[in-house]
């Protein structure tokens, strides 16, 4: 088809002296008109492709957890359990496509309810200073236990931009105030000590649901070994390592 046009293209202009000059004319004609469709196309391309990305808006990769922190937040009879988890995110889109976290909520246990993310995000210090908490900042809050400050940050809003990398720790509250889910079930977490017991029966499961505003929800699973009951009691904290860990939900376009 370019042959056809470089030769009507060719047959336009004067015509050529001998059969030299008329190879030499159609070969000219020939390198422009491939030259200038492959630019049409070209551009026709990266318009489609700036037009798919502006609608498909942010993407978002989710790295699968290492590890869960659970800690003792209180005294008493009134001290609640917090799980914290790290939630690391890769806005692969570019500066146009911002994102933000909607809502987050945990399944401490396989089959059981899910507790908010209410907007506190956590940054463990790992540390055996005794006056750490009195070190915190203003606007902050910090729960002291032996070896661990947890330095609360609340009401934030988790927002990635695109082409940027957000891991902050997001703490959710296992209580019965903070659940989702059958009002019986949920009375079962009323404190740290009935929460730590139901968590403790068996290996560790934690189910994170994380939904974002543009890109779709997420599923993060963290799977380790069981929960040391009388560890945990005694130092109000630990850590469970993710031994299998997976992360699934990602829209397909």
């Amino acid at each position: 088809m370019i042959e056809d046009l470089a030769n009507l293209m060719m047959d336009d202009d004067d015509p050529p002296a001998t059969p030299e000059e008329r190879e030499r004319i159609r070969e000219a004609w020939y390198r422009r008109i491939t030259i200038g469709a492959a630019g049409f196309f070209l551009a026709v391309m990266l318009a489609a492709i700036n037009a798919f990305a502006a609608l498909r808006g942010s993407v978002i990769v989710v790295q699968p957890p290492e590890q869960v922190i659970l800690y003792r937040d209180g005294e008493g009879e009134k001290a609640v359990l917090t799980i914290a988890m790290r939630l690391a995110m890769i806005n692969t889109a570019d500066s146009q496509h911002g994102d933000v976290v909607m809502g987050a909520a945990i399944s401490p246990i396989a089959g059981g309810p899910a507790f908010k993310f209410a907007g506190t995000t956590v940054k463990p210090v790992f540390t055996n200073d005794p006056s750490a908490a009195s070190k915190c900042d203003i606007g902050v809050r910090c729960v002291a236990l032996p070896g661990l400050l947890a330095i609360e940050q609340g009401d934030e809003i988790i927002d990635i931009p695109g082409g940027a990398v957000r891991a902050p720790y997001l703490a959710y509250p296992v209580t019965d105030w903070n659940c989702e889910g059958n009002d019986k079930a949920c009375a079962q977490f009323g404190t740290f000590d009935q929460a730590v017991q139901l968590i403790a029966k068996g290996p560790s499961r934690f189910l994170v649901s994380v939904d974002y505003y543009s890109d779709g929800k997420r599923r993060v699973v963290c799977e380790g070994r069981a929960v040391d009951l009388a560890y945990l009691r005694k130092t109000g904290w630990m850590t469970v390592s993710c031994k299998k860990a997976d992360v699934s939900g990602a829209p397909f376009l």
